[in-house]
């Protein structure tokens, strides 16, 4: 290839030399032109299209949103001892017990309840929250139980001309929080339980608390049905209270330890022995059916 190295012609070969040199940079600029425009196309994804096709999977996900409580009334198996919550304004009112007791209620919060319920072997009065409380007489039996609310509540009012104009609250809008204060209780403690009816929509609505309506029954580990608060009201009768939209109330019953049957058969006088109890609150009167809850607790020996 002696051409190549050593150019022949009349010109000084330096001149040739140039020339190929010339040559040769323009083929490369040309060939980085060619490649320039080909990755130029190519990468069309940066542009305004590429960066919205980007942009799409960007989009803020559909919030997920639980469902409120079904018609069968979906348990809450809450842990023992765990608090009940309700609104923000605590106070305490009183309406009529079963079996010889009364249960308070306390209006919206999650500050203190009102008074406590003597449910199972006298009546007596229940005392509401500090700061508007109020009492009722339940059956026969002494004893009394009390509670304090929080700062801010009054007796919720009961079977008034307001209350009854609401509607009646739906079973998907309202669930139920079972409660207890201690996980076990020794043998002089008397067990202390919480429910709470939540109503989880926009709109105020009324519910039934009355004990033919609202009901808290304790069985045994071994299925024996051992009281409930339903078994032998003092008074039958409806107590409709306002369940303030997306708030609470609060219903506290303290359970002796006695036992009880329907229709206020008589009950074995024993006290309830040592050991594991279930504990299931029923609300009934709701529109599409009744909603329910469960805690459990343990009586020490």
């Amino acid at each position: 290839m002696p051409s190549l190295r050593q150019p022949v012609g009349p010109l000084p070969a330096s001149i040739y030399w140039r020339r190929r040199l010339v040559v040769a940079v323009a083929a490369a600029a040309v060939v980085a032109l060619l490649v320039w425009l080909m990755s130029d196309q190519g990468g069309g994804g940066d542009g305004p299209a590429g960066k919205g096709a980007q942009a799409a999977p960007s989009q803020t996900p559909v919030q997920t949103i639980t469902p409120g409580a079904s018609s069968t009334g979906p348990a809450n198996n809450s842990r023992p001892g765990s608090g009940g919550t309700g609104g923000t304004n605590p106070g305490g009112g009183a309406v009529s017990g079963s079996g010889g007791g009364d249960a308070s209620l306390s209006t919206g919060g999650t500050g203190g309840s009102g008074g406590a319920a003597n449910p199972a072997t006298g009546g007596g009065s229940a005392t509401g929250g500090s700061a508007g409380g109020g009492s009722a007489a339940g059956g026969t039996g002494g004893g009394a139980a009390g509670g304090s609310g929080g700062s801010g509540g009054g007796t919720p009012p009961v079977n008034t001309s307001e209350v009854m104009a609401l509607p009646v609250c739906a079973s998907s809008q309202v669930t139920l929080e079972l409660a207890s204060a201690q996980n076990s209780y020794q043998p002089k403690d008397k067990p202390k339980l919480t429910l709470t009816v939540h109503n989880s929509s926009g709109a105020n609505c009324r519910v039934d608390l009355g004990r033919t309506a609202s009901a808290i029954t304790v069985t045994a580990s071994n299925g024996d049905r051992v009281w409930s608060s339903g078994d032998c009201p003092a008074d039958r009768g409806g107590n409709w209270v306002q369940i303030p939209a997306n708030s609470g109330l609060t219903e506290t019953f303290t359970w002796d330890r006695g036992r009880s049957k329907p229709q206020c058969a008589t009950a074995d006088p024993a006290a309830a022995p040592a050991g594991t109890y279930l504990v299931v609150a029923d609300l009934t009167g709701l529109s599409g059916g009744q909603v329910s809850a469960r805690s459990s607790i343990r009586l020490e020996s």
